[in-house]
C-alpha cells in the first residue's frame, strides 16, 4: 500500500492517477476533514481517509499496512499567509513520528531546488529544515529537489499569464536574466512514480529540471506567445518587486505574485542538465510552445485573474 498525503495538490492528483490507474497499484490517500475529493480523478480505485496533520493517531492509523508514503505536502504558495514552521516543519514531524511507529519503508519528498537551513529566504529554509529531519529520521528516503514545475494548474505559467493579461506592461526583477530550469508536472510525476523501484535511490538526494536553462524575461515571452498577448517588458529592483508582492498579498484574498516567488527568483533555480535522462532514462519535456499551448491557449485569463485573487481556497 502507497499512502499520498497531498493528494489533491498539484502534484498529488497526478500521481494518484499514475500509480493507481496506470501502475494499477494500491493507493491511499489522506484528506483533510471538510475537504472533497474534487480535485482527484473520476472512477480511480483508491482509498480515502479523513486526517489532520495535527492529529498524530490519524496520521498513523492512514500508515497501516503502508510501505512508502509520498510526502507532497506545503504551505509555500499561500504567499504571505504562509506558516512555513507551524504547518510544514510540525507536519513532517507528524508524519515521521507515525512512519516510525508503522514501520514504514520509505519516505519520498519533494523539496525545492535551492533548500538549506542556513538560507535567507524563508521557504527555502524551511524546505531545508524538512530535509535535513527527513534524513536523521532513520527512514529510508528519497528527496527530489525540484525546479519551477510547468502545466495544467500551475502557479507559474498560468500566474504569468494571468498578469499579462491584467496589466499594460509585465515587469521583471532587474532585467529579467535570472536563470531558470522549468520542469513539466508530468515529468516529476514520472520520475516519482519510477523511484518507487530503484534502489539506487534510496536514502538520495536529487535534484531535476528540464532540460533547457531559460532567462525569466525569455519565459514570459514564451508565454506571450502562448496566449497571444504581446506586453512590453519592464525591469525594476528586486527590493521593489518584493515590496509590491508584500503589499498586493496582504491587500487581496490571494495575488499570483507572493513573496516566495520573489524569493525564487533570488536564487539559482538550476539543476545539473542530463539528471533526469541519467537516472530515469527519458527526456523531459521543454518549457516551449508545443506543451504550454496545449494548456494556455484560447483562456480567458483576465476573469482568471480576477476569480483568483477574491477567492480564497488553499490547495
Amino acid at each position: 500500500m502507497i499512502l499520498i498525503i497531498g493528494a489533491t495538490g498539484f502534484i498529488g492528483q497526478r500521481l494518484v492517477k499514475r500509480l493507481a490507474v496506470d501502475a494499477g497499484l494500491q493507493v491511499r490517500i489522506l484528506l483533510r476533514p471538510g475537504a472533497g475529493g474534487d480535485d482527484l480523478p473520476r472512477g480511480v480505485p483508491i482509498h480515502a481517509m479523513i486526517g489532520d496533520l495535527n492529529d498524530p493517531d490519524s496520521i498513523l492509523a492512514a500508515m497501516n499496512g503502508v510501505h512508502t508514503v509520498y510526502h507532497l505536502v506545503g504551505t509555500e504558495t499561500r504567499g504571505r499567509h504562509a506558516e512555513l514552521d507551524s504547518i510544514d516543519i510540525a507536519a513532517t514531524e507528524t508524519i515521521l513520528e507515525a512512519a516510525r511507529t508503522a514501520r514504514v519503508g520509505r519516505i519520498v519528498y519533494v523539496s525545492r531546488v535551492g533548500a538549506d537551513r542556513s538560507s535567507a529566504f524563508a521557504m527555502l529554509r524551511a524546505k531545508g529544515e524538512i530535509e535535513s529531519r527527513i534524513v536523521k529520521s532513520g527512514l529510508a528516503y528519497t528527496i527530489f529537489r525540484s525546479s519551477v514545475l510547468f502545466g495544467r494548474g500551475d502557479r507559474f505559467s498560468e500566474h504569468i499569464s494571468m498578469l499579462l493579461r491584467s496589466f499594460p506592461v509585465y515587469f521583471v526583477p532587474g532585467q529579467g536574466e535570472m536563470p531558470i530550469q522549468p520542469l513539466w508536472v508530468e515529468d516529476l510525476v514520472t520520475c516519482l512514480a519510477m523511484s518507487l523501484d530503484d534502489l539506487d535511490l534510496m536514502d538520495a538526494v536529487l535534484t531535476v529540471g528540464g532540460p533547457e536553462i531559460l532567462s525569466y524575461r525569455r519565459i514570459v515571452m514564451r508565454v506571450m506567445y502562448a496566449i497571444r498577448s504581446r506586453r512590453p517588458i519592464v525591469g525594476v529592483p528586486l527590493l521593489l518587486h518584493r515590496v509590491v508582492a508584500w503589499f498586493l498579498d496582504g491587500l487581496f484574498a490571494r495575488w499570483p505574485y507572493t513573496e516566495q516567488w520573489v524569493e525564487m527568483l533570488s536564487t539559482s533555480q538550476t539543476a545539473e542538465l542530463g539528471v533526469i535522462e541519467r537516472q530515469f532514462g527519458f527526456r523531459p519535456a521543454a518549457f516551449d510552445i508545443g506543451v504550454i499551448d496545449t494548456y494556455l491557449a484560447g483562456r480567458r485569463f483576465t476573469w482568471e485573474m480576477l476569480r483568483y485573487i477574491f477567492t480564497l481556497r488553499w490547495s
